[in-house]
């Protein structure tokens, strides 16, 4: 079996693409953007003509303040490359799309935890909605266009992840990339605390990516129909900005304290995920737990010289200003 997977030099993708070859049963091929811009059809239908399984994980995407302030950009971009995607697979041989989906596509309103089946109950809300309707259109376009062609597709809903190789980018790092690096900066610099925005009471469903990967690789490869499915893929467990500032506070060392930022965008105000369908399914379990994950992120940013960068690049940009 020949699986393509689009994003594969991203976060999750490297991740992704790591569990598929480790299993030995397929063989993977792996696509960034310096390999062509897939939002342009006959991009992705050259490139993804031979697969026989597509995981497109492939987005623009960052953290709340990047969602907010490129909200058009996050619509008009995820939907182009989902289309594309789509296209490709209908005019190609592939039989199956796995789609990387967002819990930004649950509506606020939907009560916890998020359960796949409240996924068209009430509307993406907030500074992550635009995302949020791209991903969800994608999702149910593929199941609709896909099945008249007679092929499979289902879409992975990953909570909020984190790990080794995450985006560590001021504007597009998300919850826990954000706050290693505030603090490990902060612990660099010799200063005693790190910025976290909002109060800290906002909660999320935090999951280490090697654990999303290895579902990711078992649904791509699953001997059945998956008929347009929706499955989540987190901890199930609930966590607040606080704990997990915590958490990031005691791998980071030196004494190193949140300060919380009220006054800050924080998206929504609760969130934890049902990951029960994919358990029964296919045996999916967050297997990682926060104090492990964290550790070994810190362990790998350490080790990458990761933190060292990141002082040279603020020491150029403060020469630049001065200048």
């Amino acid at each position: 079996m020949l699986i393509h997977v689009t994003g594969a030099r991203g976060f999750l993708g490297r991740h992704v693409v790591a569990s598929l070859e480790q299993r030995g049963d397929c063989t993977v091929r792996a696509w960034g953007r310096s390999d062509g811009d897939l939002r342009d059809p006959a991009v992705a239908c050259r490139l993804l003509a031979d697969a026989d399984t597509i995981v497109h994980l492939a987005a623009d995407v960052g953290g709340v303040g990047y969602l907010r302030d490129s909200a058009a950009r996050a619509f008009h971009d995820n939907f182009q490359l989902g289309m594309s995607v789509i296209r490709a697979a209908c005019q190609g041989r592939a039989g199956r799309v796995v789609l990387a989906g967002t819990p930004c596509s649950y509506s606020a309103a939907v009560p916890l935890p998020l359960s796949e089946e409240a996924l068209l109950e009430g509307v993406p809300s907030g500074d992550t909605s635009s995302y949020g309707y791209a991903k969800l259109a994608i999702s149910i376009a593929a199941r609709e266009i896909l099945s008249m062609h007679g092929r499979d597709s289902v879409t992975v809903i990953p909570a909020n992840l984190y790990g080794p190789g995450d985006t560590f980018d001021e504007q597009r790092g998300h919850v826990v990339a954000a706050l290693l690096r505030k603090a490990l900066l902060a612990v660099a610099r010799g200063q005693k605390s790190f910025d976290v925005w909002g109060d800290g009471s906002a909660t999320r469903d935090f999951v280490y990516v090697g654990d999303v990967a290895d579902g990711i690789a078992a649904i791509a490869l699953a001997d059945r129909p998956l008929e347009g499915a929706a499955l989540n893929l987190g901890s199930g467990r609930e966590t607040s900005i606080a704990e997990i500032a915590e958490v990031v506070s005691a791998a980071a060392g030196s004494g190193v304290r949140p300060r919380f930022l009220a006054d800050k965008p924080v998206g929504c105000t609760r969130r934890v995920m049902a990951v029960k369908r994919a358990a029964d399914a296919f045996g999916y379990r967050a297997v990682t737990t926060l104090e492990q994950g964290i550790h070994r992120t810190v362990d790998w940013l350490r080790d990458s010289g990761a933190i060292a960068v990141w002082l040279e690049s603020e020491r150029a940009a403060t020469g630049r200003r001065a200048a």
